[in-house]
């Protein structure tokens, strides 16, 4: 049976308005001794209320800014909050020169159009945690 150290997970939305930016930081317990050699997959889900724009993904892939994944598809980036779906991405998170256990990852998201409402009124999207896929290559050993 594995067991699981401890495990902070840290998540901040930067930016204001409807083009914001997802920064995910994940720091491993001391228990884990060698993360050299691990690689940190981030599974996270983005609300019907967001969106993630397959084409920005694979510009920013291309400029090595991150390394990420639709895993949904036949989604309409075009498309309001009350048409639309929650959907996954995958991202690969980067080892933090400055700090062995730490890994971080960024994602750009986008605020989708809600349904109009009496004025002042606000709307709340919840972005829930996500998964944390963690791959350590132990060599032949």
């Amino acid at each position: 049976i594995a067991t699981c150290p401890e495990i902070i997970l840290r998540q901040e939305v930067l930016k204001d308005g409807f083009h914001r930016d997802l920064l995910i930081k994940v720091k491993f317990g001391e228990s884990i001794e060698d993360l050299q050699t691990c690689r940190l997959l981030i599974k996270q889900s983005i609300p019907a209320g967001l969106f993630v724009d397959p084409y920005e993904l694979a510009s920013m892939q291309e400029k090595n800014i991150t390394e990420a994944e639709m895993v949904s598809e036949n989604f309409n980036i075009e498309a309001p909050s009350y048409l639309s779906t929650e959907s996954e991405v995958l991202i690969y998170a980067r080892q933090d020169a400055q700090c062995a256990a730490c890994f971080h990852a960024f994602l750009p998201v986008h605020c989708r159009y809600h349904r109009p409402h009496s004025e002042g009124a606000e709307t709340l999207v919840v972005l829930g945690n996500p998964d944390l896929l963690v791959f350590c290559d132990q060599g032949e050993g």
